[in-house]
């Protein structure tokens, strides 16, 4: 009878961590916390000339090779042509995986520099591995400066 109670007990403990890991999710913001390593200031809204950061966060570790970043036109319910995509080499020690780039101006790349977009409208966030889209988000770029 201990046997079976601990058995039980093993999976059950599984079975609770198997669920408790986070789902995978991308966040996007104005700025970033090094020390943390995440993004803060979150929103779907940027202004054109905001500063933007992109974070994926996988929930475990990666088990996949290449990560597939891309952006799209449109919203999530009708995404449009593919703006750019690019292929990232990454480990299994890795579990987010984060997109900020250097401006031309300075500091850190805007919404319209990321994104590629000069005129307001939403675009698509996607991150997938081996053709298996693993999360979408869609941002709102604004113009108010």
């Amino acid at each position: 009878m201990k046997k079976f109670i601990l058995a039980a007990t093993v999976a059950l403990c599984g079975f609770i961590a198997g669920c408790m890991s986070e789902e995978p999710s991308i966040s996007c913001g104005r700025d970033w916390n090094p020390t943390a390593r995440v993004v803060v200031d979150t929103t779907s809204e940027f202004d054109l000339a905001d500063q933007m950061i992109v974070q994926f966060k996988y929930g475990r570790n990666f088990d996949f090779a290449k990560l597939k970043t891309a952006f799209y036109e449109g919203t999530l319910a009708n995404k449009g042509k593919e703006i750019w995509s690019r292929e990232i080499p990454v480990t299994d020690k890795m579990d987010s995986y984060t997109l900020q780039g250097k401006s031309k101006h300075g500091g850190l790349m805007t919404a319209r520099e990321l994104s590629r977009q000069k005129q307001p409208g939403s675009v698509v966030v996607e991150f997938s591995a081996d053709g298996n889209v693993i999360a979408q988000k869609e941002i709102t770029l604004v113009k108010t400066r």
